[in-house]
């Protein structure tokens, strides 16, 4: 799997990681979906359910035997509960207009168990009372609606067996009034005799049968359970109700919260960078960053090693034939900091390096140095005095010089880094063969670093510092634009915070560091430390092997 999509990929602690930034539009929707569901249980009117259960019978009476009553059809039983005759009379049982009879069958349900042939015939009211009459009354109208059926179809059973008891009749009369005109001793006799016999047996049979169906005793079926009176509603029932409110206050809340944690683009770890804005992280500092008051990290120190870090990342990043200038630039806070460590660390390694600050309102060359660099950069972009008059060496770091403006900027200082001279100046001290860090202004508060790499073409590098919770990912793709625009490729970013050192800085991979005490101190002694310099600092672990060998942002070479 590529670096890209091992970065992209969601894990379970991307989300909790929104969880943790939106987790107050999830309370709040929480507690609503909660304070909603109580005021719905509340406010909702009470409905009470009563059930009914009656037991269906075959149909077909006492004349019939089991196997030959019809088998019970129980959707046909179903469609008859609530059939249009079995509402109305259940209309008229509980003394309801016929206009309410839509309402009243909306209030009814039928349910059948498995297996049987058994009706439960549920009704719902305002009361249990009222529960316990409407599921009664439903359940003697679908009796009585099943008894006048079952009696219809006996009396439609009797009127057809009188209407052949009328035709053997009608054949009946004609012969033995032939057989009453005939002599005793007549030869046509015994044939109209076997006839009478004949059809005396058949009325006989009919008139049976028609007794057998008038006196049949019709069974419709038999209620096995009466409805009792609900003590307690079934509608509405507050668990659910509290579930239903929990489970869609949840989803709104986390809904919102999702839509905020898209449209926030404020970079607030190593992942949000690269996947919001493409621009790889060097390293992520643990300590905070203090514009005002620069300070050089001991080897010792976790941020320490992980300047040591970038210093391999930068020099493994640089080109065959690239010329050793990077430029350093902060998106909301001057990158002062990180260019002094950075160009700190190059010096450790052996190299002979240049910092070369040209943000003229920022106070990193004081700060190194304890006192204001005299006479200043713009008199040695001017040509008004030699580099070797102006650089100085950082106290403890004999291969770190420092090139800064002086204590009160004119106006003069931001010009003259805007015209050609940086060029010519780094140039001049590329002759020496030494690295040249380059201090740029804030790419949020001025066009001046991308009007520096522009005019000079200086380095062939730039990194970006990213404060987090604050930059927006729109911030750092503006500042790539800008720097890119202009030749200079962007290869990573450093991601820290600004602000005042808590007593105890904490970090994942390092144990916990008291503050230094030292570099809070006020007084001539500059804030640097005394560096082991040459092969020791070269034994440093190299990480990022990957970033190290892939090709910079835009880089070429030049």
């Amino acid at each position: 799997m590529s670096m890209a999509n091992r970065v992209n990929a969601p894990r379970a602690g991307d989300y909790l990681e929104v969880l943790r930034r939106q987790w107050l539009p999830i309370c709040i929707g929480l507690v609503l979906g909660i304070g909603s569901a109580l005021a719905y249980v509340h406010w909702v009117p009470k409905e009470y359910q009563a059930t009914t259960s009656v037991l269906v019978t075959p149909s077909g009476g006492s004349t019939q035997t089991a196997q030959d009553k019809d088998p019970i059809n129980m959707d046909t039983e179903l469609a008859l509960v609530s059939s249009t005759g079995t509402v109305s009379a259940v209309a008229d049982r509980l003394g309801i207009s016929s206009s309410g009879e839509g309402a009243l069958a909306r209030r009814l349900s039928v349910d059948v168990p498995p297996n049987t042939n058994v009706l439960d015939i549920s009704y719902t009211g305002t009361t249990g009372a009222d529960a316990q009459r409407g599921a009664a009354a439903f359940a003697q109208a679908y009796l009585d609606r099943r008894g006048e059926v079952e009696a219809t179809r006996l009396r439609a059973e009797a009127d057809v067996v009188q209407s052949r008891i009328d035709a053997v009749n009608a054949q009946l009369q004609p012969v033995l009034q032939a057989q009453a005109a005939l002599r005793p001793t007549s030869p046509d006799r015994p044939g109209l005799a076997a006839q009478v016999a004949v059809l005396s047996h058949q009325l006989s049979a009919f008139t049976e049968q028609q007794g057998e169906i008038r006196t049949a005793v019709i069974s419709p079926g038999e209620i096995t359970r009466q409805a009792a009176v609900p003590l307690s509603p079934s509608s509405p029932d507050p668990l659910v109700a509290l579930i239903t409110g929990i489970v869609l206050g949840l989803l709104a809340g986390g809904a919102v919260a999702l839509s905020r944690h898209r449209a926030d683009d404020v970079i607030r770890s190593p992942e949000d960078l690269f996947r919001r804005t493409g621009v790889h992280v060097a390293t992520v500092l643990s300590g905070r960053l203090d514009a005002e008051q620069v300070k050089i990290l001991p080897p010792t120190d976790p941020d320490g090693r992980r300047y040591a870090r970038l210093r391999n990342l930068v020099t493994g990043g640089l080109l065959p034939g690239n010329r050793p200038v990077v430029l350093v630039a902060g998106i909301r806070h001057g990158g002062g900091p990180v260019a002094a460590n950075l160009a700190a660390s190059l010096a450790t390694a052996g190299e002979d390096v240049y910092l070369l600050c040209a943000d003229v309102f920022a106070s990193t060359s004081a700060g190194l140095l304890c006192r204001n660099p005299q006479p200043g950069l713009s008199k040695v972009l001017a040509g008004e005095v030699e580099v070797t008059d102006v650089a100085e060496t950082v106290p403890g770091i004999p291969t770190l010089r420092t090139l800064g403006v002086a204590r009160d900027p004119a106006p003069a200082d931001r010009h003259s880094l805007q015209t050609r001279s940086p060029r010519r100046l780094v140039d001049q001290l590329l002759d020496s063969g030494a690295y040249v860090v380059v201090e740029a202004p804030s790419t949020y508060d001025s066009p001046d670093a991308q009007t520096l790499a522009n005019v000079a073409n200086v380095a062939e590098l730039g990194i970006l510092v990213v404060e987090l919770d604050r930059t927006r990912a729109s911030e750092v793709v503006d500042a790539c634009a800008q720097l890119e625009a202009t030749g200079t490729p962007v290869f990573g970013a450093v991601l820290a915070r600004y602000g005042k050192d808590s007593d105890l800085v904490v970090d994942a991979e390092d144990a916990v560091v008291p503050k230094d005490d030292a570099t809070a101190r006020q007084g001539a002694e500059p804030a640097v430390y005394e560096w082991t310099t040459g092969s020791q600092a070269r034994r440093e672990t190299t990480v990022g092997a990957e970033l190290m060998q892939r090709t910079p942002r835009g880089s070429a070479p030049r």
